[in-house]
Formats: C-alpha cells, structure tokens, sequence
C-alpha cells in the first residue's frame, strides 16, 4: 500500500515538474473544449471500469458510450468554429501541415462529419448487431483511431519530446554547473 502511494507520488511529481517546465503556447478555446472532453468521458469511464462496484454500470450502457464519445466530439469540432474558437482539428493533426484557414474549415468538418457517422454506425451496430459483432467494431475503430494517433506521434509529440528533453538538459547543465 505505501509502495503503491509513493509511486503515485513520484509520478504525480514528475508529471509536475513537466508541467512547470514546458514550453508556453498560447492554447485555443476550442483545444480546452477537447481536452475537458476527453477528461470527463476518461473519469466516467475510469469510474465504471476501475472505482465503482461491480455492476453499477447499466450493462446497456457500455454500448452507448463509443457514440456519446464520438458526437461529443463532432460537437465540439462544429462549435468552436461558430463561436471564434479557432479550429480544435488543427491541434490534433498537427502544426507541421500548412493549410489556410479555410482549408482548416473543411479539414474541421470532414472530422466532425466522421465523427458523427463512426457515432451513428456505432449505435446502429450495438442496437442491431450481436455482442462480437459490436466488439469487432468497436475493435476496428480504436485501430484506425490509434493509427491516427501514431502518425501523430510521429510528425508532432516526437518532436515535442526531443525539444522538452533538449531544454531540461540545458536547464540541468546550468544547475550542475
């Protein structure tokens, strides 16, 4: 219990000290939006997966929860623009990819339109299909969505990582020296 608890510490300190030490840029409203998404639908599912008793998820409910996921984010991706929020898309995919705004319109819409679909098929699926059927689905979905993450981490986050790693080596050498 109290190796669990330090552990907790230790990465509660280092996620700490990364936050202190990261590079500042301006974040858009839009980009908040996704992240308290992702944030909220992360708690409820580590809450009925991890925290809540066994049996206190409605079990209809699991197969809801890939398409509330799905249509909140298309809501977002449609709304920020309306409100001025800039274009969320443009942080997913990266800033390595030059397009005008008006292409980041479109790009922004093709996803909230994919989103709303892979939502639809999603519901679909779990009110018609068999239990596998929808597993496999659900399944193939989180593939294609970890592919984009990957490629992701590929043209963005890597890069991100080498020049945090570079700065807190800088910042190192001066403490030492």
């Amino acid at each position: 219990m109290i190796q669990d608890a330090l552990v907790v510490l230790l990465v509660a300190g280092l996620c700490g000290l990364a936050w202190l030490l990261r590079p500042r840029q301006r974040m858009e409203t839009g980009v908040r939006l996704l992240l308290a998404a992702f944030a909220l639908l992360g708690a409820w599912s580590l809450w009925f997966g991890v925290l809540a008793p066994p049996g206190a998820e409605p079990a209809p409910f699991r197969f809801y929860k890939p398409t509330i996921l799905y249509w909140t984010l298309a809501a977002i991706l449609v709304a920020a623009p309306l409100r001025g929020w800039g274009y969320p898309i443009k942080a997913v995919i990266g800033t390595y990819i030059v397009f005008s705004d008006r292409e980041w319109k479109w790009i922004n819409r093709g996803f909230a339109a994919a989103f709303t679909i892979l939502g639809g098929v999603n519901l679909f699926i779990a009110l018609t299909a068999n239990e596998s059927d929808w597993e496999g689905f659900k399944w193939g979905c989180m593939v294609n969505l970890v592919a984009v993450f990957l490629l992701r981490l590929t043209y963005r986050w890597l890069d991100a990582a080498v020049r945090i790693g570079a700065y807190l080596l800088v910042k190192l050498r001066a403490l030492l020296a």
